[in-house]
């Protein structure tokens, strides 16, 4: 439980984020290296510094991330201060002027349906809640029009008369449904069904393949069901005045061109071009996401293409943000970069967990990335996707000074592990045969260590030793060596997929590791939450400061970086968690530090100043660095509650449910209702909550995404 603290206490730690440390990759200077990498990004323009100019936003699906991007100079640079002016969105988003106001609204999946944002930003960005559904009329009454957490749907005005439509495939149907908005004032919605067979035109059950020329019915329910997962683009292809379609399926690489011969409001596909653009076809696995850009002064827009695949062992995720310029001689779109800002970013792949150690002695941490994996090949297996990855670690080697570090990419397989094929490599290092060398110890997705000798990352001939003194903390073990006791001897803490810390005691001699197991429940550290989801993913990074002795900061499945103190003198007891996460400063005011989902973190001193410096990496591949900084002081823009302190009423509830706080400042700032499945279903930035079209049950509120409530609807 998250402690209430004293408006005058200070964090314990300050950060603040920085771009400025250098890394070069190969010949390369990345121009933004902590940008914290890309999987499965979907573009939107939108004006963030309100300066007139379109800059640009991605919403990554593999965290939820949004990454906003500046347009200074003709190039887009990373902004974070404008990340938490969004409101939090989940599974899909894009940005859409729906009012005629100039400024692009939000767009995102809400409660099986569609969330809307108004844009209210005067001096600075802001969003308001339109709705958390959009109603439309089905045949005989008004009810949640569906969208799926899964596709990308069609939202802009089809017919023509001002007001924004919506594409959409109904509940797991074949067939596009147009939704017309009839409504009369601007910025308003009254959708209906237009059509139930847009297009005429349908897709199969289990594959991305289009039936042209089809009588779909009338109604909803003659659809047969089908595979959940598409992705549609409505754009103009071929200049003829008529919008066509751009169709991504679950599970395929390809993206579909539908020519339309018909109008935008009654639309005819009369071909299909399945490998579209022809002269370069989208082979991105998998279901592409197609988003329609005016980038950097092109005289026409471009298309940025990236999967959209929900599952996180399934996608491309190196080289997998494809930019498409139109070529005005050809008349068509012609691929001219697969990393589109990308490839300025540190970028493991999938997952990406940070590790300082100064590997060659010379008083500097060097850097160490590993992943889970990275994408090599896709095939369908028993209709099924199945993608292949291989784990393995960089090496950047600190080539700056104690004030100003460098980092070079020395070695983009450490230890020469990617063909071996693990999955999820954790490394940490000591001399474990005492032969006076530093060896590598890595957890793996089995839950076991290996053990990898000099002499095979020096050389590549030396033995991998799997299953390394028998240890076994059951799936993905994150190890670190760390001298808990104190007595000299490096010590083996392991993090697991359960949330936990196995603690195993050095008891070795002669320099020699030998490790006995004292507890796999070190500190009754559990970083689980267990009302979204049955796993923690914990990995561990213990920190001895000269003030504060030993603390913990360890990253998780949710994202954030949990930390821990009380640990010397109470190993056998239970640590203290501070705070539920760190905070870091922006503009002054202290902000969540959440970087994506699977969170991993790396703490040391870089910059020669004496604060530990934290680096964050996160399921998408990339990490984020925040150097030390002043603190701040508790309630500078978070308020920390506990759940003493909130008074919700009425609960149980039929409708409405007000939440505030018994603290004087009553800073409630955000609530999310949660089923016990851990599918988020309502969000609010506001003191209330409208239950009123969720099913009775019990739900879980989070308040200020610190505090638990449970919740009943009735």
């Amino acid at each position: 439980m998250v402690t209430a603290h004293s408006q005058n206490t200070l964090f314990d730690y300050g950060f603040t984020r920085a771009s400025h440390i250098v890394v070069y990759q190969g010949d390369d200077t990345l121009a933004q290296p902590w940008t914290g990498g890309m999987n499965s990004v979907f573009f939107s323009p939108i004006d963030l510094n309100l300066d007139g100019v379109n800059d640009l936003v991605a919403f990554e699906k593999h965290g939820n991330r949004i990454l906003p991007f500046l347009l200074q100079n003709g190039h887009y640079h990373y902004a974070p201060q404008y990340v938490h002016r969004f409101p939090d969105l989940h599974d899909w988003a894009f940005c859409k002027d729906f009012d005629g106001d100039g400024r692009h609204d939000l767009f995102t999946y809400g409660l099986a349906g569609i969330r809307v944002f108004r844009n209210t930003s005067a001096d600075s960005l802001s969003f308001s809640l339109v709705t958390d559904q959009l109603p439309a009329w089905y045949y005989n009454g008004y009810v949640n029009l569906y969208a799926s957490p899964n596709d990308y749907l069609v939202a802009d005005d089809i017919d023509g008369d001002g007001h924004m439509d919506i594409l959409n495939f109904w509940v797991l149907g074949k067939y596009v449904h147009f939704l017309r908005n009839h409504a009369t004032a601007p910025g308003s919605f009254d959708l209906r069904l237009e059509e139930s067979c847009w297009g005429h035109f349908e897709e199969a059950d289990d594959n991305n393949a289009i039936t042209l020329f089809t009588d779909c019915g009338d109604k909803s329910d003659d659809e047969p069901q089908r595979h959940s997962g598409s992705s549609l683009l409505w754009l103009d292809v071929d200049g003829d005045g008529t919008h066509d379609l751009l169709v991504g399926d679950m599970d395929s690489p390809h993206l579909i061109f539908l020519h339309n011969g018909g109008s935008d409001s009654d639309a005819h596909m009369d071909y299909q071009d399945t490998l579209f653009p022809s002269n370069a076809p989208v082979h991105l696995y998998s279901m592409p996401a197609p988003a329609l850009v005016q980038l950097d002064g092109e005289p026409h827009p471009s298309l940025l293409i990236s999967p959209s695949d929900p599952s996180l062992t399934k996608s491309q995720d190196i080289q997998s943000v494809w930019r498409y310029d139109f070529d005005t001689l050809l008349q068509q779109y012609t691929l001219t970069q697969k990393d589109f800002l990308q490839g300025e970013m540190l970028d493991m792949g999938s997952g990406c967990r940070p590790v300082l150690y100064d590997w060659d002695g010379d008083g500097l941490p060097d850097l160490f990335l590993a992943n889970y994996g990275q994408f090599d090949s896709a095939r369908i297996v028993n209709g099924f996707l199945t993608s292949d990855f291989s784990s393995s670690i960089r090496y950047y080697h600190n080539v700056g000074s104690s004030a100003l570090p460098v980092f070079q990419l020395e070695d983009d397989d450490f230890g020469h592990l990617r063909q071996e094929g693990y999955h999820a490599l954790h490394p940490t290092f000591g001399d474990v045969d005492g032969d006076g060398l530093t060896d590598m110890l890595c957890g793996n997705e089995d839950g076991t260590l290996l053990w990898i000798p000099r002499l095979r990352i020096d050389s590549g001939e030396g033995i991998i030793t799997s299953h390394y003194k028998d240890i076994d903390v059951g799936e993905y073990s994150t190890p670190q060596l760390f001298d808990l006791d104190m007595d000299g001897r490096a010590d083996l803490l392991i993090g697991n997929r359960r949330g936990l810390i196995s603690h195993y005691r050095n008891i070795g001699i002669c320099g020699i590791m030998d490790f006995e197991r004292i507890t796999d429940t070190l500190g009754q550290v559990d970083v689980r939450d267990y009302d979204l989801s049955y796993f923690g993913h914990s990995v561990p990074c213990f920190y001895r400061d000269p003030q504060r002795g030993t603390v913990l900061f360890c990253g998780c499945e949710q994202g954030q970086v949990r930390y821990y103190t009380h640990i010397d003198d109470n190993l056998d007891g239970a640590f203290t968690l501070s705070e539920f996460s760190l905070a870091e400063t922006i503009a002054g005011e202290a902000k969540r530090i959440r970087e994506g989902i699977r969170s991993g973190v790396a703490i040391g001193l870089l910059d020669g100043d004496n604060l530990p410096d934290l680096l964050v990496g996160n399921y998408a591949g990339g990490v984020s660095l925040f150097l030390g900084s002043v603190p701040m002081p508790h309630g500078s823009g978070i308020t920390i509650l506990s759940e003493t302190d909130i008074i919700l009423y009425p609960n149980p509830t039929s409708g409405i449910v007000h939440c505030t706080s018994t603290l004087p400042q009553n800073d409630i700032s955000s609530l999310e209702l949660y089923d016990l499945s851990g599918r988020c279903l309502l969000q609010s930035n506001q003191q209330t909550l409208d239950l009123s079209a969720v099913a009775n049950g019990l739900y879980i509120l989070i308040v200020n995404h610190q505090v638990r409530v449970k919740i009943i609807k009735q």
